[in-house]
C-alpha cells in the first residue's frame, strides 16, 4: 500500500513538475516576444518623433521642437492607451505638473529618445 502511494504522489509531482516546465517555456517566449515588440515599437516612436521634428521645422520654420515647445509652451508626447487614460483622468481632477524626471532606464530606444516620468500633484 505505501508503494502504491508513494508511486501516486511521484506521478503527481511528476506532473507538477511538467506544468511548470511547459509554463517556463511559455513565459520564456512570450517574454522574448514582448522585448521584441517593445523594440518595434521604440523604433517608430524614434521614427515619429524624427517626421514630427522635421515637419515642425517645415510648417513653422522656425527651427527646433524644443524652440517651438518653448514657445508654444505644449509638447507632444507618444505613449500607450493605457496612460492616455490616466492623464486624461488627471486634468479632469485638475492635477497639476509638478516635476519631469528623466527616465534612467535600459530602454534607450534611439539616439534622442529618452523616457521620463510625469510627476503630478492632487488638486485636492
Amino acid at each position: 500500500m505505501g508503494d502504491k502511494r508513494l508511486s501516486t504522489i511521484e506521478r503527481i509531482v511528476h506532473r507538477i513538475e511538467e506544468h511548470i516546465e511547459e509554463w517556463r517555456e511559455r513565459d520564456k517566449v512570450l517574454k522574448g516576444e514582448a522585448e521584441a515588440n517593445r523594440d518595434a515599437l521604440w523604433a517608430e516612436a524614434a521614427e515619429r518623433e524624427r517626421l514630427l521634428a522635421e515637419a515642425i521645422g517645415e510648417e513653422t520654420g522656425r527651427g527646433s521642437a524644443e524652440g517651438l515647445a518653448k514657445q508654444e509652451r505644449v509638447v507632444f508626447v507618444m505613449h500607450t492607451e493605457e496612460v492616455s487614460r490616466a492623464l486624461e483622468t488627471f486634468a479632469r481632477e485638475g492635477d497639476r505638473l509638478v516635476r519631469v524626471v528623466p527616465g534612467r532606464g535600459s530602454h534607450v530606444a534611439a539616439p534622442g529618445v529618452k523616457g521620463t516620468w510625469l510627476v503630478f500633484e492632487t488638486s485636492e
